[in-house]
């Protein structure tokens, strides 16, 4: 892996020092998975994303996974911490299928996106109808409680669509240096500040591993998510909004701004792609994250480092932001106030992508 990575011998061992640091015992493990994986397969073409330039892995999904797993057994085992419940038995249980699937893609290649979403929605489904803490509850958002939550059948229907999107959401933007596992570290963190105590540890075990995954990813600009990664993320994180939601009383428009990129990224790409006859499944390169990384290359900017300074922007004015505004009490946790705050993130991202457009000159047909 160091060779398929880049790394010297060096290198490798600081990094691999600085994850035992950080991660213990269970961040050495995941790594050495990750290596051990390799073996199957996961190289990840140079052209993948539009973005990445040289060959990689897309196996860092693997990494997070089996460091969370070995963090949660070390917890519940050896310190006693209640880590490992009910609830955060059901969070991980179900977003598991959806690693799993993802990380079949990611070594053999076969599946098509259709499928993948057709198992999503099948999963979700079976997750959402046997699992009673998972049904969506009334938001406090008029419009969204009569249209979408106001009968069970309806309900199920709108909550089913929204965690089978997420996933491939965050697949989707998953195509700069941090950018997924940025926005997914600073959600995680954000929603363990705000989720009830019996969520709290595991949240801060899955931050721990996004954290782990940065390391070697923005260290060496090779070491990708994958679709196992990705799908895991956005399913743990839609998981987690759900119980967020049904517990507390924070806005919903705020759990939205955590993850407006991804959601709002794809739902733009999939309005572009059906404009144009396409498919909404048919992949492109001009997302947001892609006008922006080639406006930055295109500055005498190196290619790695305009990858990881697109990644590094994006998770930081779409998710850093928000997290930045409720901290300093800006929205004081009104749903009014953050409303206003989530349509400003949609101007933000509109304002920006017709002006890289129209700058680059990129695309003359979707």
């Amino acid at each position: 892996m160091n060779d398929l990575l880049g790394l010297s011998p060096a290198k490798a061992l600081l990094l691999l020092l600085l994850c035992g640091l950080i991660g213990g015992l269970a961040g050495l493990l995941a790594i050495l998975s990750c290596q051990y994986m390799l073996s199957f397969g996961g190289r990840d073409a140079k052209d993948k994303h539009g973005i990445s330039v040289v060959e990689s892995t897309r196996i860092g999904g693997v990494l997070i996974v089996i460091y969370l797993l070995l963090n949660l057994a070390f917890q519940t085992a050896a310190l006693g911490v209640g880590a490992l419940n009910e609830t955060t038995f059901v969070l991980l249980m179900g977003a598991l299928p959806f690693f799993l699937i993802g990380l079949y893609e990611d070594l053999y290649g076969v599946l098509s996106a259709r499928f993948r979403f057709l198992f999503m929605l099948a999963t979700a489904a079976l997750l959402l109808v046997t699992v009673p803490m998972l049904s969506l509850q009334p938001v406090g958002v008029e419009l969204i409680d009569s249209v979408f939550l106001s009968h069970p059948v309806v309900a199920l229907i709108f909550a089913v669509v929204c965690l089978a999107f997420l996933p491939n959401a965050f697949n989707t933007a998953d195509g700069a240096n941090g950018l997924v596992s940025g926005v997914s570290l600073l959600t995680i963190l954000a929603l363990a500040q705000i989720a009830p105590n019996e969520l709290q540890s595991f949240l801060y075990s899955a931050a721990f591993g996004c954290l782990l995954f940065l390391i070697y990813n923005l260290a060496t600009g090779r070491f990708f998510l994958g679709d196992g990664g990705a799908y895991f993320l956005g399913a743990l994180i839609g998981l987690c909004l759900i119980v967020v939601s049904n517990t507390t009383d924070i806005s919903v428009w705020y759990l939205l701004a955590l993850i407006f990129y991804p959601v709002g990224d794809l739902l733009v790409s999939m309005t572009r792609r059906l404009a144009a006859g396409k498919s909404p499944f048919t992949p492109d390169n001009a997302h947001l994250h892609n006008l922006i990384f080639t406006y930055l290359n295109g500055s005498r900017v190196r290619a790695m480092q305009a990858n990881t300074l697109t990644g590094l922007i994006v998770a930081t004015l779409f998710c850093a932001m928000p997290i930045m505004v409720y901290q300093m009490g800006g929205a004081s946790g009104h749903a009014g106030a953050w409303f206003f705050v989530y349509a400003g993130m949609w101007m933000l991202y509109g304002a920006l992508w017709f002006w890289l457009n129209r700058k680059l000159c990129l695309l003359p047909e979707p």
